[in-house]
């Protein structure tokens, strides 16, 4: 499917938040999204997703324009995975997933057999059915989180957009929780997907786009994108990118004297 941008700038009113951004996320690829709070990546998703009119630039979905792709067919190629979700009422796994396929039911409809074994079949394929019948809010955050990736699979889109999944997971559930994304882009899905760590860039990202005031401070594959300065420039610390012995790159934080004084000047 893909996702293009072109030329993509967006204000609210007189403040700028995006100016001329360029990327192309590939199907079977993971693209990291890094950048600072404020850098632009909600507001590029929200973008993507339709949420949003950009002030000018194009958006191609699958080499369509965005803009001539209807609210419901575009739901059909792209689900977007939150950071973080608290439902009114306490839903059972399995009817959180079953949401994911109201794009296919018509507006007065109920879903059917069909949509209830797409629902089955994205919590089997994301490993949590034997979560069906617990409540969303009674489970782990990393529980919650692959119960919203199993949301997005039943809604059958092979686009996925997903703002920061891990922010609030413990580490454990963070690498688990990055594996399975990695797989699905090795299934041939287009995950699209925003971090704070670098490392996660190396580990388990195709290409990267950093985005910083709203521009484009860098994109290409980890390892030639995420350098030490453009680390500094985004986050405004020191680092030292260090490769182990599997010949992964891990991001060390450099962490002087100086360098803890300039951290807390930022805070």
């Amino acid at each position: 499917m893909g996702v293009e941008v072109r030329g993509l700038s967006f204000a609210y009113g007189a403040r700028r938040v995006l100016e001329d951004i360029d990327f192309e996320a590939r199907d079977g690829e993971l693209l990291a999204v890094l950048g600072p709070n404020g850098a632009g990546k909600s507001t590029l998703f929200n973008c993507v997703l339709g949420l949003l009119k950009p002030e000018r630039g194009e958006i191609r979905i699958g080499g369509e324009a965005l803009r001539a792709i209807s609210p419901r067919a575009l739901a059909r190629r792209i689900a977007y995975v939150p950071q973080s979700h608290a439902p009114t009422f306490n839903y059972s796994v399995f009817d959180m997933a079953l949401m994911g396929t109201t794009a296919h039911v018509g507006g007065f409809s109920v879903p059917g057999a069909a949509q209830a074994k797409l629902a089955e079949d994205a919590l089997a394929h994301v490993g949590i059915s034997h979560l069906r019948a617990r409540g969303f809010m009674q489970i782990s955050g990393g529980e919650r989180q692959l119960s919203l990736i199993a949301r997005a699979l039943a809604q059958q889109a092979r686009i996925l957009i997903m703002d920061e999944p891990t922010a609030n997971l413990d580490y454990g559930n963070r690498l688990r929780l990055m594996l399975r994304v990695k797989e699905l882009a090795g299934e041939g899905y287009t995950v699209i997907q925003s971090t704070h760590d670098p490392d996660h860039a190396f580990l388990f990202a195709d290409r990267v786009l950093a985005l910083n005031a709203g521009r484009v401070a860098a994109a290409g594959p980890p390892r030639e994108a995420v350098t030490e300065a453009l680390i500094e420039s985004l986050y405004g610390v020191r680092v030292r990118l260090a490769e182990t012995r599997r010949g992964n790159v891990r991001c060390e934080p450099v962490l002087t004297e100086n360098n803890m004084k300039s951290i807390e000047r930022k805070l």
